[in-house]
């Protein structure tokens, strides 16, 4: 998250996938709940360095459903790279590279048939 250059930016359901991992962690003892929250609502709000974005619901729920149905990831997964898809590309200039963050193989894999490059 320092290279000024690079816009980070992540889908609404984010906010709730995260803190529903936030406050598991912190009833496993891994953390203060209200600081990890504190953090996640710093890095998502206004003056963040992660900006929110919404797609349209329509689109994005037909979209997560191609990818479900032609590539069998969870649905949440697949919402992720619907939004990515639909919202990222009006965000860069003609040829800048476009790239998504993921911990999961099977996404990265699906991110890359997208079109979309690892980070």
């Amino acid at each position: 998250m320092e290279d000024q250059e690079t816009l980070l930016v992540t889908g609404t359901w984010s906010r709730i996938e995260v803190s529903g991992a936030l406050v598991r962690a912190a009833r496993a003892g891994r953390g203060d709940v209200h600081d990890l929250l504190a953090v996640l609502d710093g890095d998502l709000g206004p003056d963040g360095p992660i900006t929110v974005l919404a797609g349209d619901q329509t689109d994005t729920e037909e979209r997560a459903l191609a990818i479900v149905r032609t590539h069998g990831l969870r649905a949440m997964d697949a919402w992720h790279l619907a939004t990515a898809t639909l919202t990222m590309p009006a965000l860069a200039d003609s040829g800048e590279r476009l790239a998504f963050a993921s911990r999961d193989e099977a996404q990265s894999r699906v991110a890359e048939s997208l079109g979309l490059d690892r980070w």
